[in-house]
């Protein structure tokens, strides 16, 4: 956890690996403990650990103690034909293959459950990589967001088989460039729709291995991809050690975070919200904000000099290239930042509501 001042204020901000398997899904290696470990090594204080519909890890916890990191425990659910895959937390049993997308995302809202759509839109570029895992029951509007950034899901997208296989195996972060456009505006229109679904950043991490008689090897290691795009959650209050995963839950679930790929830059200098001159009133990402206020201004602070554009209601409104911008709030709807270093997609922020 880090502090930082904003509009005067402090605030907590924490860092989170989101969708990571374990030696319990049937295509991850690793055991909880080292994998907590590594994410305690590269400072990450939280993980949620998201095995394909099993919460088998869940009798691992007992062999971890005093760890730094908060673990949240759910699982990845799908359909019988694999698509529609569901990031659940709060629910304690495994739903059935039987259940459409439908049914078990409205299940796990009724159970008290709270669920992100993964990877929704999948490309391939060869047709002998691996199969796409989307998401086609749009119909459904119970879930609580969507993972816009999804690293295996745009590294594998990259792929050209063969001719690519090896670098993109050995330098595997070249990838790694920004979220897909697609996503971004089914995101953007779902909040134009007024649901206000938060967006999450994954790295889907399940440290593949090939073995080959006596020898094994091993790519896109855990500790290699917890470097790369996380979700920081912000509060302004700190999370409470008792009821810890609980919490950051709950500011998953309200978009109280940005998403950023670490690989270009440690975000710990930036700061964005809207702010009233006069009341001094302010708003983080996922907080409301009234227009009544008067003298709103979108303030972003880097530090560094980035390509910034901001977003109003899934449209470009505003692109400079600065470390500060001071921006104008004249209009009510939802307002986010994407910032990019050079042509690669670094920060991307939930959205900021006014109304």
């Amino acid at each position: 956890m880090i502090k930082k001042s904003v509009f005067g204020k402090e605030i907590y901000e924490y860092s989170g690996v989101i969708h990571v398997h374990t030696e319990h899904s049937f295509d991850g290696h690793g055991s909880l403990a080292d994998i907590v470990q590594t994410a305690e090594n590269l400072k990450a204080d939280f993980i949620c650990i998201t095995d394909h519909r099993s919460l088998e890890v869940k009798n691992d916890l007992s062999a971890i103690s005093q760890s730094k990191v908060n673990i949240l425990i759910g699982y990845e659910m799908n359909d019988a034909e694999k698509n529609n895959h569901y990031l659940i937390f709060n629910v304690e049993e495994v739903f059935p293959l039987s259940m459409s997308a439908e049914e078990y995302v409205e299940k796990t809202r009724k159970l008290g459950g709270i669920g992100f759509i993964a990877h929704p839109f999948e490309k391939r570029r060869s047709k002998r990589a691996p199969r796409t895992y989307n998401w086609t029951s749009w119909n459904v509007h119970d879930f609580d967001g969507i993972e816009i950034w999804n690293y295996i899901s745009e590294w594998t997208d990259r792929l050209r088989i063969p001719w690519n296989v090896l670098p993109k195996i050995l330098f595997p972060n070249t990838s790694i460039k920004r979220p897909n456009k697609k996503v971004l505006n089914k995101w953007d229109e779902l909040n134009n729709k007024g649901l206000k679904k938060a967006g999450i950043g994954s790295v889907d991490s399940h440290e593949n291995r090939y073995s080959a008689g006596p020898f094994s090897i091993s790519f896109l290691p855990h500790r290699k991809l917890f470097k790369t795009i996380r979700t920081n959650i912000q509060t302004r209050q700190p999370i409470s050690s008792d009821n810890a995963a609980q919490e950051i839950l709950a500011y998953l679930k309200n978009g109280n975070s940005y998403i950023v790929n670490y690989l270009h830059a440690d975000p710990r200098m930036y700061y964005c919200g809207i702010e009233s001159k006069l009341s001094e009133k302010f708003a983080l990402p996922g907080e409301e904000i009234s227009l009544e206020e008067k003298d709103l201004y979108f303030f972003i602070y880097l530090q560094q000099d980035c390509h910034i554009k901001i977003i109003h209601n899934g449209k470009l409104v505003h692109t400079e290239y600065m470390n500060k911008v001071s921006f104008p709030i004249t209009e009510k709807g939802f307002y986010r930042i994407e910032v990019f270093i050079g042509l690669k997609g670094w920060l991307f922020t939930n959205p900021i509501y006014v109304v």
